[in-house]
């Protein structure tokens, strides 16, 4: 009996001491969540780059901002502290435009997760876009992409679908006709039209066209005008028209200006050639109306011209009815009496 209590209190002691001990040295309990959570530690998740997509999001008349969106995939453990860097090179110039950091949240659950930022550039070249991914500071991934064409991009304050039509052929968008003529002033006036075609699919209502008649050789304005080109549905073509006076003579380039607010969106130009010999008018039912035509000193007919009693045409004629022979038979009269008289002085020597 006595060494069966013994036994007891030898095991008691023996739970007492660990007890003591567990409460005593830190870390003698694990804990589970801090196991996994070393676990975690020493086995980071996977980051990667799955995809990378770029556009145009505010552009200016000197720069435009470009979106970059970066879809990031992620396996195994959670990862903390991802930075996404994006930075914008010149292919031109090698200079680096534009840099942005980003921090990522917590990549877990082996789920794709978005990343969303923007670089602003010039908009006058091309461009390399690097996407760079730091895991804790230390890169891990990272890709590129090419941007071409920024140059090209619209203005927000140049955004119109309303623009001059392409006929597909040599036809230009600006076109005129001869309305009326003054010849006290020396003065014509043009119709001038234009072809306007709306190919976006909203109503544009805010547009007015200017065209200027410039003339060719002094580059000179000789008139304008102004006019609103009024409602244009989507699909549709207008065709605005101003009168144009301008001096008559004279070779010019129609400037056709398709302005919104106080921003030029489109240009057009047309040539008028209303120099010598290529206007011409119908005068038919308009007395004393301008007719302009190529002049011609031949067109005039003499009649025949008796000069001592004799037909002047018909001594101007040779035998074969061919003008001009006439001289050709006094030239070779000439010669022959020149030949004779040099064989005379000949014989007498």
């Amino acid at each position: 009996m006595k060494r069966e209590l013994v036994l007891v209190a030898a095991a008691l002691a023996v739970v007492a001491v660990g007890v003591l001990g567990a409460l005593v040295l830190p870390g003698a309990v694990a804990d589970p969540a801090e196991s996994d959570t070393e676990s975690a530690v020493e086995h980071p998740g996977d980051v990667s780059i799955a995809e990378v997509t770029i556009a145009a999001d505010e552009v200016t008349g000197a720069s435009a901002t470009l979106t970059v969106d970066t879809y990031l995939t992620h396996r195994g453990n959670p990862v903390e502290n991802v930075t996404v860097v994006h930075r914008a090179t010149d292919t031109n110039t090698g200079l680096v435009e534009d840099t942005r950091e980003l921090e990522a949240p917590v990549l877990e659950d082996e789920t794709e997760r978005l990343v969303r930022g923007d670089v602003t550039v010039p908009r006058e070249s091309d461009y390399r876009i690097e996407t760079i991914v730091y895991e804790g500071g230390t890169r891990t991934v990272s890709t590129d992409r090419r941007v071409e064409g920024v140059e090209h991009l619209t203005p927000a304050y140049a955004d119109t679908s309303v623009e001059f039509h392409r006929f597909g052929t040599d036809l230009p968008a600006v076109s005129y006709a001869v309305d009326s003529t003054d010849d006290d002033a020396d003065r014509v006036t043009l119709d001038v039209s234009t072809s306007l075609t709306n190919t976006g699919d909203d109503v544009e209502d805010e547009l007015r066209l200017e065209v200027t008649a410039r003339q060719d050789t002094s580059n000179v304005v000789a008139d304008s005008a102004t006019v609103d080109v009024g409602t244009v549905e989507p699909g549709s073509t207008t065709t605005p028209s101003v009168d144009l006076t301008v001096p008559q003579g004279y070779d010019y380039s129609l400037d056709a200006i398709l302005w919104t607010d106080e921003t030029i969106v489109a240009t057009s130009r047309a040539p008028a050639n209303l120099g010598p010999g290529n206007l011409t008018i119908d005068t038919s039912d308009t007395a004393g109306g301008l007719e302009v035509s190529d002049f011609d000193g031949t067109t005039s007919e003499s009649g025949p011209t008796s000069r001592g009693g004799t037909d002047y045409d018909d001594a101007e004629d040779g035998d074969d009815g061919q003008p001009g022979f006439g001289a050709v038979a006094a030239v070779g009269s000439l010669l022959a009496i020149g030949v004779i008289a040099r064989r005379r002085r000949e014989t007498n020597t």
